[in-house]
């Protein structure tokens, strides 16, 4: 595993501008280590051996326990609207939720 610097802290002053944040030289140091420690973490995983792995599909080894399509009754609709706060004729009248935009 190579402990060569892989990120520089221009790289990463790079991407603190696209990000549209603004370090101090203190965090533009850290974040520069911290990413490079990642990567070196990411070089030591791709050593691991994992040819013969299973691949791993649900971390708790569990089927996933799904019903049964089954047709059931809705509400009458005379009722919803009897119900609603707001209705007109066959709608249920809502607040509105979006603005139109202005022109």
């Amino acid at each position: 595993m190579s402990k060569k610097q892989k990120v520089s802290e221009k790289e990463v002053e790079k991407i603190a501008s696209l990000s549209r944040l603004s370090l101090s030289q203190e965090e533009l140091v850290r974040h520069t280590e911290d990413m490079n420690n990642i990567l070196d973490h990411m070089d030591l995983l791709n050593e691991v051996d994992t040819e013969d792995v299973d691949e791993l599909v649900n971390v708790h080894d569990m089927k996933s326990p799904l019903r049964e399509d089954a047709f059931e009754d809705s509400l009458d609709r005379d009722s919803v609207i009897e119900n609603s706060p707001e209705s007109s004729k066959d709608y249920i009248e809502v607040p509105l939720v979006l603005k139109k935009a202005s022109k």
